[in-house]
């Protein structure tokens, strides 16, 4: 596995329920026929209480985003929910650059002009939503 230069940001695009979906993600992504589900992390609210998830190894390249190279050159994160509906909640945001976002920036010696959302390169998708701010989320990361 090459360098990584860029963390991308994802959404499920599916409502996010009391019940744990990122089995149901993996699940579905092998079904596609894929080895594994397609990012290296997600996060999501289990209950009452936010959860990370690991996903593909980060040496392993990604199915998540085809264009430009993305696959092998970012380190993708999921978040279960949709953010085209409503914003995530800062809480969301605070946990995902806490415990998945910055420590990727530090381990692979990345700033926070490397977060980059699925939307910037597959223009055809709103991903990781409408109404998610990468803005708000590369300060928590700063």
């Amino acid at each position: 596995m090459g360098m990584r230069a860029f963390v991308m940001i994802h959404h499920s695009l599916t409502e996010d329920g009391q019940t744990v979906s990122w089995q149901a993600i993996r699940r579905y992504h092998i079904g596609l026929g894929w080895h594994d589900i397609g990012y290296h992390a997600g996060v999501e609210l289990v209950n009452d209480h936010l959860e990370a998830f690991i996903g593909r190894p980060e040496n392993e390249v990604a199915a998540a985003c085809k264009e430009q190279h993305m696959n092998e050159l970012a380190l993708h994160v999921c978040l279960v929910g949709n953010y085209d509906l409503a914003p995530p909640s800062d809480a969301l945001l605070e946990f995902t650059a806490k415990y998945v976002v910055r420590p990727w920036l530090e381990r692979y010696k990345l700033t926070v002009e490397h977060i980059v959302g699925h939307r910037d390169y597959a223009t055809y998708k709103s991903c990781p939503g409408t109404q998610f701010d990468l803005d708000r989320l590369r300060r928590l990361c700063a």
